[in-house]
């Protein structure tokens, strides 16, 4: 069937041709940075005289402080070693003693007890001593602080014996019988040193107790 118009062309005053596809821009490249410097620090190592010296003075103060130490040691030592207690009379039956055998000659310990008791001291054990200590001479006294007086007044009974200052805490007087005991003084001679009472020159230190390491169990040798 036709069509009552005409088919119409486009003439060329009234057709325009599609525009162009845009053009893509280059990227743009971000200019480059110029190197990063490493900072050098304007402060300096100490150098190795400095640490030297350093250690020096370390040194010498911990020798200054080893020398005080060993200076005041003496007085220290003093102080645990007094002079030895004044001698003044008491009554044997409140003073209370412990017999020791120091030497290797069996039964010196009994007789050494028989003849206390004999003179009314209060004899509480009979045995070996067991403190490992070297005893010469006549023997030893051994005490504590609470016994100074009772050991000043038992030294009278065994003259030359050496008193010897421990840290026990009680009144106990330990009686080391040395290889030259005999006996004890005669009771004559004891009087005369009670009426004249000199304070025992002869004294020595001790450390630790010695009564922590006597058993009081006596042994057949005592």
């Amino acid at each position: 069937m036709a069509s009552d118009f005409p088919a119409t062309r486009p003439t060329s005053a009234s057709y325009a041709p599609p525009p162009p596809p845009p053009t893509a821009k280059p990227a743009r490249t971000p200019p480059a940075r110029p190197p990063v410097r490493p900072r050098v620090s304007s402060r300096r190592p100490i150098p190795p005289l400095i640490f030297l010296v350093v250690l020096a003075v370390i040194a010498l103060g911990v020798w200054f402080k080893v020398l005080q130490t060993d200076q005041a040691r003496p007085s220290s030592d003093a102080q645990a070693c007094p002079t030895p207690p004044t001698v003044t009379e008491m009554d044997p039956t409140t003073v209370r003693v412990r017999v020791l055998n120091g030497t290797d000659t069996a039964g010196l310990a009994a007789q050494g007890t028989a003849e206390f008791v004999g003179r009314g001291f209060l004899v509480e054990a009979t045995d070996n001593d067991r403190s490992g200590r070297e005893v010469v001479s006549v023997g030893e006294l051994r005490y504590g602080p609470r016994g100074a007086e009772q050991a000043a007044f038992v030294a009278l009974f065994v003259p030359g014996i050496t008193l010897v200052r421990d840290t026990r805490a009680d009144d106990l007087i330990d009686v080391v019988l040395g290889p030259d005991y005999t006996t004890l003084a005669a009771p004559e001679a004891v009087a005369i040193a009670i009426a004249t009472p000199v304070a025992p020159t002869d004294t020595a230190c001790a450390t630790g107790d010695p009564s922590e390491t006597v058993e009081v169990e006596p042994e057949p040798s005592a």
